[in-house]
């Protein structure tokens, strides 16, 4: 059984884009995260917060790669 689809190539330009529920879903967990950790880090400690965004766009950076779809 293949695995299922949760981001696919966008219709113009490059990159990818949710196309299920769970796509949208690490989409929202991983723009609130960020939101999260600006609020918390970035006033008093700007090097932490990069190397939080570093991590988290990582993170989200591989989910996109695991379960993106090889097709337009």
């Amino acid at each position: 059984m293949p695995p299922r689809v949760w981001f696919g190539q966008k219709r113009i330009g490059w990159g990818a884009r949710p196309v299920s529920w769970q796509g949208w879903a690490v989409t929202v967990l991983y723009v609130a995260l960020g939101f999260v950790a600006a609020r918390a880090l970035a006033a008093h400690h700007l090097a932490l917060f990069g190397i939080v965004l570093v991590v988290l766009t990582a993170g989200y950076v591989l989910v996109v790669l695991a379960t993106s779809s090889d097709r337009p």
